[in-house]
């Protein structure tokens, strides 16, 4: 699982918000990345998480153009042909939507878009046929808005992997099934 807040970012005081280079694991088309913590401008910015650290990230700068995106490869222990739930959550301020893409090689493999008003809510995507070693890129732009932008918070990719063990089971229960059908 690979889950990207934007929690514990910045040391900002309540009320406030920061352009930032270097928030990790994140990189921006305008060079930083804008950190909001709870209750800034208007009442219900405390997160989707509801708590009140609140830091979350607003998607623009001064352009309707900007995004925001995180990058990993997918490690060798994930099998071939494995299936994701990217999930995160989303809020306008004052854009008309956001447009996520989770991208696998350069190529984009899903794309969504949603509008919220000044109010979270979820968005989960899947993602099937993912390999080792693919390289995955999850983007986000704002629709509109311009340094209005929409907002996200708690971006989760999840990979179903079988675990071992159950695989093993499965293998042993065929088997007796098998083996019981033989007997008969």
């Amino acid at each position: 699982m690979l889950f990207r807040s934007f929690e514990n970012t910045s040391d900002q005081d309540p009320g406030t918000w920061a352009a930032l280079e270097g928030v990790p694991h994140w990189n921006s088309s305008e060079g930083r990345v804008e950190i909001w913590a709870e209750s800034f401008q208007w009442g219900n910015d405390l997160g989707s998480d509801g708590l009140a650290t609140g830091q979350h990230a607003e998607i623009t700068w001064n352009t309707d153009k900007a995004s925001i995106w995180t990058e990993f490869v997918i490690p060798e222990t994930f099998a071939y042909g494995s299936t994701a739930l990217f999930s995160f959550d989303y809020q306008n301020r004052k854009s008309s939507g956001i447009l996520a893409s989770v991208l696998v090689n350069g190529s984009a493999v899903a794309r969504a878009s949603g509008s919220s008003a000044r109010s979270w809510s979820a968005m989960n995507l899947d993602v099937t046929g993912l390999s080792a070693g693919d390289n995955v890129s999850l983007m986000f732009q704002s629709l509109g808005g311009r340094s209005s932008g929409g907002h996200i918070d708690q971006v989760e990719f999840n990979v179903a992997v079988p675990i071992p063990g159950t695989v093993a089971l499965l293998g042993l229960g065929l088997a007796g099934l098998s083996f019981s059908r033989r007997k008969k």
